[in-house]
C-alpha cells in the first residue's frame, strides 16, 4: 500500500468539512477528491479545502485512479449502497457511523469487502481518542473491579430551528435520535463492557414523521451491570458519562468527544488534535499500510455488536424505516 493514502470524500456537508480539515493533521493520508451530487457543491468544497479534484458524482469517482480509499457521510440510508459501489471499485471505505442502518445491510457490506479484499471500517471517531483509549486500559486492568452500572447521555435542541424539516426528522433518510446521536453510547458501552446483553428495556417519544425525538434505554449483562443509555432531539444533554465500578469511578466530560477524564478523583486531560478526527483517519491509514483488512479496535465485530443493539432497541421501541 503506498505510504500516503489518497481520500475521496462521499458527501460534502458541515462533518465532510471537518473531515478535509482534519486529515490535514495526519502524515499518512491525504484528502484527494471530493464528490457530490451537485457539481458546484462539489468544486466549492475543493476550492476551500485544497483539494485536487471535484466530481459531479459518486459512480463516477468510484472509477476513479486518483483515490485508494473513500470517507461516506451521506445520509445512513445512502450507506450500503455507496460502500457496495466503492468497494466493488476496489476503494478501501471508511464510513460514518452508523456505517448501516440494519444488521443485514452491515452483513451484506461485509461480504462485499471480503469479495473485493479491502479495509471496511465504521468511522466511530469516538473509540480513537486518546482519552477512550485509556478509560479501556484503566477497566481492562481491573483496578476498579467489577462495572456496576454506566450512564451515558447524549441530546441537542433540534426541535423548532428548522432542523425538524431535515435529514435529521426525515424517516426515508433513517432519522432520529437513536442512530444520529444514540448510536453513541450504544457503541461506547462496547468500549467498557465485554459481557453479553441479558435484556434490553427501551422507551421513546416518536414524531409525526416517524422517528424518535428521544430514546431511554436500560441495559442488563449477563453478570448483572447495567446501563443507561440517552439520546434525544428534545434538549441539550451533556451531563458527565459515569461509569461506577465495585472499586470507585471514572466521569468522562461530553463522553463521546471527551478530553478530560476523572478516575478516581484523578483528572486527566487529553487534547484533541484538530476537532478529534486524526486520531480514526491514522488507525484507518496505518491499518492499510499493515497490510490489514480489519482495524483492531473498530472490528466488524464490535460494528455488528453495536448495530446489533440498535436493531434490538428499534424493535422495542417499534422504529421501523420506510424503506426495510
Amino acid at each position: 500500500m503506498k505510504n500516503i493514502i489518497r481520500f475521496g470524500i462521499v458527501g460534502a456537508g458541515s462533518i465532510a468539512q471537518k473531515f478535509a480539515r482534519d486529515i490535514k493533521f495526519v502524515d499518512g493520508a491525504v484528502a484527494a477528491a471530493v464528490a457530490s451530487r451537485n457539481i458546484h457543491r462539489a468544486n466549492e468544497f475543493k476550492d476551500t479545502h485544497g483539494i485536487e479534484f471535484a466530481f459531479g458524482s459518486y459512480e463516477e469517482m468510484s472509477k476513479s485512479d486518483k483515490i485508494d480509499a473513500v470517507y461516506i457521510v451521506t445520509p445512513d440510508n445512502f450507506h450500503m449502497e455507496q460502500s457496495i459501489l466503492f468497494m466493488n471499485h476496489k476503494k478501501h471505505v471508511l464510513c460514518e457511523k452508523p456505517i448501516a442502518v440494519n444488521v443485514i445491510q452491515f452483513e451484506k457490506m461485509v461480504k462485499s469487502a471480503k469479495e473485493n479484499k479491502v479495509l471496511l471500517m465504521e468511522a466511530m471517531w469516538t473509540r480513537f481518542l486518546p482519552i477512550t483509549l485509556k478509560i479501556r486500559e484503566v477497566i481492562q486492568s481491573k483496578q476498579l473491579g467489577k462495572l456496576n452500572h454506566a450512564y451515558l447521555e447524549f441530546g441537542i435542541a433540534a426541535m423548532g430551528l428548522g432542523r425538524d424539516n431535515g435529514r435529521l426528522f426525515n424517516s426515508n433518510l433513517a432519522g432520529g435520535s437513536l442512530l444520529d446521536l444514540g448510536v453513541y453510547p450504544v457503541a461506547y458501552i462496547l468500549n467498557i463492557t465485554d459481557q453479553p446483553i441479558k435484556s434490553i428495556a427501551a422507551e421513546a417519544q416518536l414524531y409525526k414523521t416517524g422517528i424518535d425525538t428521544e430514546c431511554i434505554v436500560d441495559v442488563v449483562f449477563e453478570d448483572n451491570s447495567s446501563a443507561t443509555l440517552v439520546s434525544s432531539f428534545l434538549e441539550e444533554r451533556n451531563k458527565p458519562g459515569v461509569l461506577e465500578f465495585e472499586n470507585g469511578s471514572i466521569i468522562i466530560d461530553n463522553f463521546w468527544r471527551s478530553q478530560k477524564v476523572t478516575i478516581n478523583g484523578e483528572v486527566f486531560d487529553f487534547p484533541h488534535i484538530g476537532e478529534g478526527f486524526p486520531h480514526e483517519i491514522e488507525a484507518f491509514a496505518n491499518t492499510l499500510k499493515q497490510g490489514l483488512l480489519e482495524n483492531n479496535i473498530m472490528t466488524h465485530d464490535q460494528t455488528r455488536k453495536s448495530i446489533e443493539i440498535l436493531d434490538r432497541i428499534r424493535d422495542k421501541i417499534g422504529l421501523v424505516y420506510p424503506f426495510e
